[in-house]
This record gives structure tokens, C-alpha cells and sequence, in this order.
């Protein structure tokens, strides 16, 4: 009886074993234009139509069909691209177009539907490695393809283009060097013989636009009482202009004396503050915070 209900259990597992490859293997058959170039050489744009084609037969997604022909510089009219793709019989066409100006050069990848001539995807990359790197940027454009994400967020370790290893994932943060002016007053304490500490101290500040951070060093004196600290803090700006407020927190190993016997430990400050002239390389900041002792 065990042996009677484990096999329709084993039958059915091995129906959908062997089921599923022809479920993952269903392909879309397509065809590829010549490709279309401006300001590019042929041999390049027939070498780009080609990796185009191994990159789309990678994916298993894609049956693809060539239509015979040399590159050009004008993209054909949809309703003779409609005509060719149904006379070949696919579903869609595809055409691969290379706009070269200067040290740049554009590509722009275009998905025609075969019984209208209808465009029904495109996205375009920018190249600035030259056709050293065409081969990572077709890939990006048929992953993009693929996945129905927008090319700039379809990036894979191997596809990063160089404009955007040098502009975005590189990109220059400003840092500045600057002096600041500040009073410790103690709050909230059971005795009320503390003392205002004025100080100031130096700072380093990283401004990477969409955060920023900082280091400091300060010291205060005032008639025998004092303060000493070194902080790391870290903050957000609410705008991204020249002039921005920003909430952030302040980690600080400090020596204070306010008034009694003194202490060191760690201090915990949520902070608001303003920064004008981000755009400068002379910026004015002021901020306020309410420190946290740790210690006794």
C-alpha cells in the first residue's frame, strides 16, 4: 500500500521536472535589422549588429532572424520595417542605432511591433570608451530589454559603463576645512553651579550631496572649568542647493567640566544646523545641539 500512493507522487514530480525546461525555453522569435550609424564606421556597426544578436540569443529569450542588408545612416520607416518583419513571419524587429559626436557616442536600441510598425520599447546608453566598449553596453541594453527596467538601473557588475564609473558611482564630493565657535551649557543637572563653556575648534567636512559628515576637535576654558572633545557626526540635508538645513547626530569622546568634578566618556547630540554657500569655498554653518552624557 505504501508503494500504491508513493508512485503517482514520484510520476507527477518527474511530469513537472521534465516540464519545466520547455516552460523556461519559450522564445520570442525577432528580427534584426542592419544596424544604423552617424558619424561611425561600417565595420563597427556590422560588429555591433552582431553582438547584438549573441547577446539576444544568450538570453534563450530570443530567436533571432537576420534581415539581410548593410548599415545606414537612415532609420528605415516603421511601415517597412512592419513589411519586412511579417513577410519574415516574427513577432517584432529590432534596430541597433550608433549617433557618434566628438568623444561621445549614443547608443539607442529600438523594438518595432511586426503588424504595425509600432515602436513598443526603446532606451538608449551613453559611450565614452570607445567600441572598446560596445560589447558592455549591448549587453546592458538586452538585459534592460529583458527585465523591462530602465537601461541607467539595469547596470551588472561587468556592464558598468566608464562615464559612470568616473560621474556617478566616482563622483567628487566637496570638502571643506573650517574654524567653529561654540558655548557647552549644562541642562537638566541637579545642582545649579554649572558653568557656559566657550570654545572653539576645528572641523572637516564631507559633503557628498545627498549626506554629509564631519570630524571635529574642540576645547573650551573658562575660569577653571573646561572641555575638551573629539566627534564624528553624520547629517542630512533637506535640500540640495547652496543654502540647505540638515538634522544629523554627533558621536563625541569628551572631557568636561562644567562645574563639579569633571568627567570623560562618550556624548550622544542630535543636531540641527544650517550650511550656506555649499556651492562656495567659503561656507558659513551654525547648528544646534542638545548633548547626552554617558558617563557620571
Amino acid at each position: 500500500m505504501k508503494k500504491h500512493h508513493r508512485f503517482p507522487l514520484v510520476v507527477a514530480l518527474l511530469l513537472g521536472f521534465f516540464a519545466w525546461p520547455s516552460y523556461a525555453l519559450a522564445q520570442r522569435t525577432v528580427a534584426l535589422l542592419p544596424c544604423v550609424g552617424e558619424n561611425v564606421d561600417p565595420g563597427i556597426l556590422r560588429a555591433a549588429r552582431e553582438l547584438l544578436k549573441d547577446h539576444l540569443q544568450r538570453t534563450r529569450a530570443y530567436n533571432v532572424v537576420d534581415i539581410p542588408g548593410e548599415p545606414t545612416r537612415e532609420e528605415p520607416h516603421p511601415s517597412e520595417v512592419a513589411k519586412q518583419a511579417t513577410a519574415l513571419g516574427v513577432e517584432q524587429a529590432i534596430l541597433l542605432k550608433i549617433i557618434h559626436l566628438g568623444t561621445l557616442s549614443r547608443a539607442r536600441l529600438t523594438v518595432y511591433a511586426a503588424g504595425s510598425g509600432q515602436v513598443v520599447y526603446w532606451d538608449s546608453i551613453v559611450i565614452v570608451g570607445g567600441p572598446e566598449e560596445l560589447d558592455a553596453v549591448i549587453q546592458r541594453l538586452v538585459y534592460a530589454l529583458q527585465t523591462g527596467k530602465p537601461v541607467r538601473d539595469a547596470a551588472e557588475i561587468d556592464t558598468v559603463t566608464e562615464k559612470e564609473t568616473q560621474t556617478l558611482n566616482r563622483r567628487k564630493a566637496n570638502r571643506s576645512f573650517g574654524l567653529h565657535l561654540f558655548t557647552f551649557m549644562a541642562f537638566n543637572t541637579p545642582a545649579s553651579s554649572f558653568t557656559a563653556v566657550p570654545g572653539a575648534g576645528v572641523f572637516w567636512l564631507y559633503d557628498a550631496r545627498s549626506w554629509m559628515a564631519d570630524i571635529a576637535f574642540d576645547l573650551g576654558i573658562r575660569e577653571g572649568h573646561g572641555a575638551f572633545a573629539a566627534s564624528i557626526g553624520g547629517y542630512y540635508p533637506l535640500l540640495r542647493e547652496d543654502f540647505t538645513p540638515y538634522l544629523g547626530g554627533v558621536v563625541r569622546w569628551a572631557y568636561m567640566n562644567l562645574g563639579g568634578k569633571g568627567a570623560s566618556g562618550i556624548m550622544l547630540q542630535p543636531t540641527f544646523g544650517v550650511l550656506l554657500g555649499r556651492l562656495s569655498s567659503t561656507q558659513l554653518r551654525g547648528e544646534i545641539g542638545y548633548f547626552i552624557d554617558t558617563f557620571g
